[in-house]
């Protein structure tokens, strides 16, 4: 660079591809993540699937904790990259004391702090799409959503391949390449300096975090889709080895089966992102938790492949639609300025505890050798949430509101 020249800052069509990539980037090692790791953690590393589930479920616990005390954090940074690059860098962290064959013990504690800097990514992270994408940007939000999501099977399916062909190491690397990509590619986002309140301490902050929780709209909105999404912890953590177990299909079969969900859900993300606009939030939420508690109620009912490959359709309306009527409903109740604390709300006091519940159980129905049966208890969290997201959505409907 000329000395003096400064510097051009991105347009809003370049800040829309680079928070994609950035996206694309995480989702790749999440799909790895999600999916592989607790294979990975059972067979390199030891696990039970009691101690397995313990471990997310804990860490579910220390989300409830750490989540609110980040978003203070990151409400006071100038740099709205700053929180995504330091989740990264601890996660990079994590995982590389990990490859080291750590006593089971401080394997347990890394395992325990991955599952919170790494899934605490995603709500700064889905603050930033929501931000630099939209109408006017190439690509709009649902198109990089969607693309996001492919990220993602590419990052279960190739490591399926990779698996059978290399073995179980082939989790570690993927995700070390990934999230090292990652922390590149969040270093070319816009800086986005954001002027803050003159006299706003960390404890102001906090406690203006918190406070959200009064709203009663939020609180449904967060508790409701929370528990609809926690509905899928029996899946994520053991769906893989149940199938495995049960047809004895290899690993890239699996990683195949998995993925149709996902590309279910980037189909209807990019598709009819825009279609889906014409409806209030609520009711996205509502048509999620119906189709999630059709999903686990018919998944323990031991179905066979063919129809175990429609019901992976469902994930479209399960996650994709709760979801996407989350992102809307904290879009349109907070804004730009307060959406990030708003997402780390609804991550670490709503989803985190109903994950944490979640895993824990479905930790023990393994053990306790439950199989396919133990999705008959993730309905339940899906029909829990159904009820708090029908609440919200007659509140909006006598209201005249957007809820």
């Amino acid at each position: 660079m000329i000395r003096g020249a400064k510097s051009i800052p991105p347009t809003a069509g370049d800040a829309a591809l680079r928070v994609t990539l950035v996206a694309c980037l995480f989702y790749a090692a999440f799909g790895a993540f999600l999916q592989w790791f607790p294979v990975w953690l059972i067979d390199a590393r030891g696990f039970t699937g009691g101690q397995l589930g313990l471990a997310i479920a804990w860490a579910g616990i220390g989300r409830i904790f750490v989540g609110p005390l980040t978003s203070a954090w990151a409400e006071g940074r100038r740099d709205r990259r700053a929180p995504l690059l330091l989740l990264a860098a601890l996660t990079m962290a994590g995982l590389l004391a990990l490859g080291m064959g750590p006593a089971f013990g401080i394997s347990f504690a890394l395992a325990f702090g991955l599952e919170i800097s790494f899934w605490g990514i995603i709500a700064f992270l889905e603050a930033a799409l929501l931000r630099l994408t939209n109408a006017s940007t190439c690509p709009r939000y649902g198109v990089a959503r969607g693309l996001a999501s492919l990220a993602f099977v590419a990052g279960n399916i190739g490591v399926g391949i990779l698996i059978d062909r290399f073995g179980n190491w082939a989790v570690w690397v993927w995700l070390a390449l990934t999230i090292w990509g990652l922390i590149a590619a969040t270093t070319a986002l816009p800086a986005e300096p954001v002027r803050r309140a003159v006299g706003v301490n960390y404890s102001a902050r906090l406690s203006s975090g918190l406070a959200m929780l009064r709203v009663p709209d939020f609180a449904l909105l967060i508790f409701g889709c929370g528990l609809i999404q926690a509905a899928h912890q029996y899946y994520y953590i053991f769906g893989t080895k149940l199938w495995i177990a049960a047809t004895g299909m290899s690993s890239a079969m699996a990683g195949w089966l998995f993925a149709l969900g996902v590309i279910a859900e980037a189909g209807l993300l990019m598709v009819f992102a825009t279609w889906l606009e014409r409806y209030r939030p609520a009711t996205l939420m509502i048509a999620g938790g119906i189709g999630a508690l059709l999903r686990w109620t018919l998944m323990a009912q031991d179905p066979g492949i063919p129809l175990l490959a429609l019901l992976q359709l469902l994930h479209a309306a399960s996650f994709a639609l709760t979801f996407l009527g989350a992102m809307r409903g904290i879009q349109s109740m907070w804004g730009h300025q307060r959406t990030p604390t708003a997402q780390m709300m609804f991550m670490a006091l709503a989803t985190a505890r109903a994950q944490a519940l979640a895993s824990y159980a479905s930790g023990e129905l393994y053990e306790a050798g439950w199989g396919v049966r133990g999705y008959m208890a993730m309905a339940g969290f899906a029909a829990a949430g159904l009820g708090l997201v029908t609440v919200l959505w007659w509140r909006g409907r006598a209201s005249g509101g957007q809820a």
